[in-house]
């Protein structure tokens, strides 16, 4: 049987096309990602319905010209020609250059991305919490994985399996894709609620991590299986690669055993003498080589080598990647600072990319299966949530925290995505179910915030920016005294809150002369408590010449906040005060503030002290 493969030329529409396509689709990605954080969602959110918006669910009906020029012939056209193909031994497929480039950053796009949640899988944390994490980690595997296997057995057509699937590996995949956690949701869920250093929280992350690894090690061997049986259904070995992510060395029905022991050897050499020698070799780079530069390309080489070798052996080069980041980011000598470069490089490039394309393969629409959704839905909570929470009582929680630590661990997002995505790209599994998948890891992590903050009554971390606009901001006031800053100021606060602003005016003054509000540093804080208000209101002035507020170290004030709350809500008038002192304690923020011109700019410098402040902990991260 032969079967021929055309390379296309590559001209430079292609190139034109690809660039265009990136850009837009990066573009709407991160703008629809920033306005899901916007209202405290997943940012995954935002990017799956960027690619649902330019993929054939809505571009794709309403401009099927447009979406064929920017997307022309996506991956799934070329594996089913290619595995049409093997099967007839005729075939010659030319597949567009710019579906190739696109197929090829998704790809990349997935490898690097679970290298990233391997950097933040953390070994020692897990042996430090011994049996804890291992009670609420194997309950919240076992409970939803037997139920999800089970399921899979008895409605296999119903959930959708792939047409040449192994129905050992669809079972198994069913399980494993119920009964994972996403570890990068977990980890701003915690830290939102104040909870990232906690004990409760420690557990959590630990067990997730230990899932995580798990979990992935179960993929591994169901993309092996996956692998054998297309080659066995299709008779070629090439096909069995295709299914099993592209691998140049399919696993066919001889080799599962031997993909697996190589696996599983891999896997051991890199948790003990791999790990080992990345110990050794990181501070070597860093004392030789420029830094950053240098510890970056060793740590991608490393990752991106792993994931050839796994690729190689017909397992999907994902699961090198991981592996490789758990071994080298369980080393001290990794520092925080690269860590943050690797994480901000790869999450704000390749994530959108990757999480929006999921949307260009399936039409939302036409795929989406109720009885499906529902199914997937249900056992994946309920699975997890019920079995963590018996492993957390196990592990000696109280009942409150063990159903808190259920449905923190319910969450799936990205790796759920990233997992059911690689199983449609297998052929494992149908676009029904990819569908189902991807509202199920949405759902639960859209779940998990609220229900653990309800469950420990705790309040999400708030920012000073959160209650800022540009309308709100003075970046020129023209008042160089007190009583001349707080009206000029309440004029401002007027216009948003509709009450008179001599009204505002009056409680502020009245509210100075009993106590000055001004702090060190250049700061002060006037404030007040209104009848008519239904929310809390912050108006922020930066001033050029400085208001005397009476200041503990006789500075003038330069940064003044106006915090205007509710007369029923004394608790928000505290929390502000609070959250304006931890803004504006770092030297270097205020000094950016005194130097910005826009209220555009002031929030720019407000954005990045907040995402500084989400690495420090707080004296009140306890539990």
């Amino acid at each position: 049987m032969m079967f021929q493969l055309a390379a296309a030329a590559l001209e430079p529409h292609h190139i034109t096309t690809f660039l265009l396509s990136l850009a837009i689709l990066l573009g709407l990605a991160r703008v629809l990602g920033e306005l899901a954080a916007r209202y405290r969602q997943p940012m995954v959110l935002g990017e799956i319905l960027a690619g649902v918006i330019l993929g054939p669910t809505v571009l794709g009906a309403v401009s099927p010209e447009l979406f064929s020029y920017l997307f022309p012939e996506h991956a799934a056209m070329m594996v089913k020609d290619f595995i049409n193909g093997a099967v007839t031994g005729e075939a010659h497929y030319t597949p567009h250059p710019t579906m190739i480039g696109q197929q090829a950053m998704f790809v990349l796009s997935a490898t690097l991305l679970l290298f990233v949640v391997g950097l933040d899988v953390d070994l020692s944390t897990v042996w430090r919490q011994g049996k804890a994490a291992l009670f609420v980690s194997i309950a919240g595997i076992v409970v939803p994985f037997a139920i999800g296997f089970t399921i899979a057995n008895l409605m296999s057509q119903t959930l959708g399996i792939g047409e040449h699937a192994n129905f050992l590996a669809f079972t198994i995949f069913v399980g494993i894709s119920l009964s994972i956690t996403a570890l990068p949701v977990i980890a701003k869920i915690l830290m939102d609620l104040n909870l990232s250093k906690s004990d409760m929280g420690t557990l959590v992350i630990s067990s997730a991590m230990l899932n995580d690894l798990v979990g992935w090690i179960g993929f591994a061997i169901v993309l092996a299986l996956g692998g054998a049986a297309t080659a066995a259904a299709t008779g070629d070995v090439a096909s069995g690669a295709a299914a099993s992510g592209g691998a140049s060395g399919g696993a066919s029905g001889g080799h599962v055993v031997y993909t697996i022991a190589m696996t599983l050897a891999f896997l051991a050499f890199m948790l003990t003498i791999g790990r080992w020698l990345a110990h050794r070799l990181l501070p070597w780079v860093q004392a030789h080589w420029t830094w950053p530069g240098g510890v970056l390309v060793t740590v991608f080489v490393i990752g991106l080598a792993c994931a050839a070798f796994t690729e190689s052996l017909g397992i999907h080069s994902i699961f090198g990647a991981f592996i490789a980041g758990v071994a080298i980011g369980d080393s001290h000598h990794l520092r925080e600072r690269t860590r943050d470069t690797i994480h901000e490089f790869i999450t704000n490039f390749f994530s959108p990319l990757f999480f929006a394309s999921i949307g260009l393969h399936i039409n939302f629409i036409s795929e989406f299966d109720l009885t499906t959704v529902a199914i997937v839905l249900v056992i994946a909570t309920v699975g997890k949530v019920v079995g963590c929470y018996f492993g957390a009582k196990l592990a000696g929680m109280s009942k409150r925290e063990s159903w808190a630590i259920g449905f923190g661990m319910a969450a799936q997002g990205a790796v759920g995505i990233i997992l059911g995505g690689l199983a449609l790209d297998a052929k494992l599994i149908e676009k029904k179910l990819m569908v189902a998948i991807v509202i199920m890891a949405l759902g639960t992590s859209l779940l998990s915030g609220p229900a653990m903050q309800k469950i420990l009554r705790r309040k999400h971390r708030r920012h000073l920016k959160d209650f800022l606009t540009d309308r709100s901001i003075l970046t020129a006031p023209k008042a160089t005294d007190v009583t001349g800053i707080i009206r000029e100021m309440s004029k401002v606060a007027s216009e948003l809150t509709s009450v008179p602003a001599d009204v505002i005016a009056g409680a502020t003054l009245d509210r100075e002369r009993i106590m000055h509000t001004g702090l060190p540093n250049g700061l002060a804080v006037p404030h007040a408590r209104l009848d008519k208000l239904q929310k809390p209101y912050v108006i922020l002035a930066r001033s050029a010449v400085g208001v005397d507020f009476d200041a503990p170290d006789g500075q003038l004030a330069r940064v003044i906040c106006l915090l205007l709350t509710p007369t029923s809500m004394p608790e928000t008038q505290i929390e502000l005060l609070d959250l304006f002192a931890r803004t504006f304690s770092d030297d270097d923020t205020r000094q950016r503030v005194l130097h910005v011109e826009t209220p555009t700019e002031l929030l720019a410098v407000l954005n990045l002290a907040s995402s500084h402040s989400e690495q420090i902990p707080h004296d009140n991260e306890t539990l």
